[in-house]
Parts: C-alpha cells; structure tokens; sequence
C-alpha cells in the first residue's frame, strides 16, 4: 500500500513539475512582450518623474504602457513563479530542505507584499473616474492618485520590500541549485548573475532615481540572463516530468 501510494506521489509530482516548466516558459514569453513594447515606447522615464495627470492621461491612451509602467508584468511575472519555487523546493527538499524551504518562503513573502502594496488597478479606476470627472472633483481624485502613488507606483522605495524578498529568495534558490546538481551548473549561475543585476536595478531604480538610465544597463542584462535561466528551468522540468 505505501509504494502504491509512493508512485501515485511521484505520478501528482511529475505532473506538477510539467505545470512548473511550463509556468517557467510563460515567464519568458511576458518577458519578451514586455521588452518589445518597451522598445516600441522609446526611452524609459523613471516612475518618480512622472506626474498623476500624466499617468491618468496615459491610461485612456495607451492602456498597456500604463499598466506596464506601474508593475503589471510584475505582478504576472511573480505569480506565474508560484508554482516554479515549489517545485524547486519539492526537488531539493532532501539535500538542503531549510535553504530551498527558506527561498520558497521569502518569494511567497516578497509576492504577497509587493502585489498587496502594488496600486495599479487603484490608479486604473481612478484614471477611468477622472476622464468622466467634473472640474470640481478632479482635485480630490489628483489627491488620491497621489497618495496611490506614493504608496505603490512600481520601482519607488514604497514597494522595494516587496522586491527584496523576491530577488533575495532568487539568489538563495539558486544557491541552492548550484549545490544539488540536479538542473546543472550553467542553469544556477545564469540565474544567480541574472538575479544579481536585477537586484542592483531595483535598488538604484528605488533609491537613486537620477542614475535611472545606469540602472537600466542592469535590468537589461539581468532580464536577459533571467529569460535564460527560465527557459533552462523549463527544459529540465520537463525532462524530470518524464524520469522513472
């Protein structure tokens, strides 16, 4: 009865880990959206600079680059990571289970506080209240658009916790990796080097908004390297989905 019920465990789990890789490959496919509109829009400005009524008119024009601007691909991005970290815990919960549960642990904290502290779908009802407003009421809603913003406009030191435990639980994980030799040592060092410039990004973007083009450098590199390491979860995932 136990070695039935082992192989129905490792059956669900090789399931999951399909889920997993395929979570890993939508990742890099909203990566790559994300990039192209990003070329299209032109030069990046830092969220910091730019105004309420700006990002109010931003969304009755183009709705995407609002939306994307205050963290959209983030929220999407994180969640589709949920099911990627267990599956890395399940994998390596026998030759380091307190470093993999510690990784999982913190993503799930960075995610619960960065897409509980994000107020994008607040500035989107607000945008859409303003554009059929009275004259009178648009200074109440320009009030709490930016009291939204303040507290949760992507990349602003409001939401950088959420992003410390995120990229934190990243670089531990694939620690992790590097020590299991279960997805190979390519695979965790791009992940590490892509987490580590991603990192400097979000701490720059945050806390020295006048070197935002410097940061950009980062994010590039580290969006790259990060798309790498995705597509590499994915590969191996699918390849353990199949393992007797």
């Amino acid at each position: 009865m136990e070695d039935l019920n082992s192989e129905m465990s490792k059956a669900r789990w090789k399931d999951f880990y399909k889920v997993a890789g395929t979570m890993a490959l939508l990742i890099v496919l909203v990566g790559l959206v994300d990039m192209i509109t990003s070329m299209l829009a032109g030069e990046a400005s830092e969220n910091s600079t730019i105004g309420v009524v700006e990002w109010f008119k931003l969304f009755q024009t183009n709705r995407f680059a609002a939306l994307s601007g205050l963290g959209l691909i983030n929220i999407i991005t994180l969640s589709l990571d949920v099911p990627v970290y267990l599956a890395l815990y399940h994998v390596h919960r026998r030759n380091s289970p307190a470093f993999a549960a510690l990784a999982t642990i913190l993503f799930f904290i960075g995610t619960a506080i960065y897409i509980s502290s994000n107020t994008v779908f607040s500035m989107l009802a607000l945008s859409n209240q303003y554009a059929v407003a009275a004259e009178a009421q648009m200074p109440l809603l320009e009030a709490a658009g930016r009291a939204a913003l303040a507290q949760g406009a992507d990349l602003t030191p409001g939401m950088f916790m959420g992003f410390f435990f995120a990229q934190t639980a990243g670089l531990i994980m694939t620690l992790v990796l590097l020590q299991g030799k279960v997805f190979g040592k390519w695979t965790a060092w791009t992940g590490l080097a892509g987490f580590g410039l991603t990192s400097i990004f979000f701490v720059i973007a945050a806390f020295a908004p006048a070197k935002f083009d410097l940061a950009m450098i980062f994010a590039m590199f580290g969006g790259l390297l990060l798309m790498a390491y995705h597509i590499l979860l994915t590969v191996r995932f699918f390849h353990l989905s199949k393992k007797d």
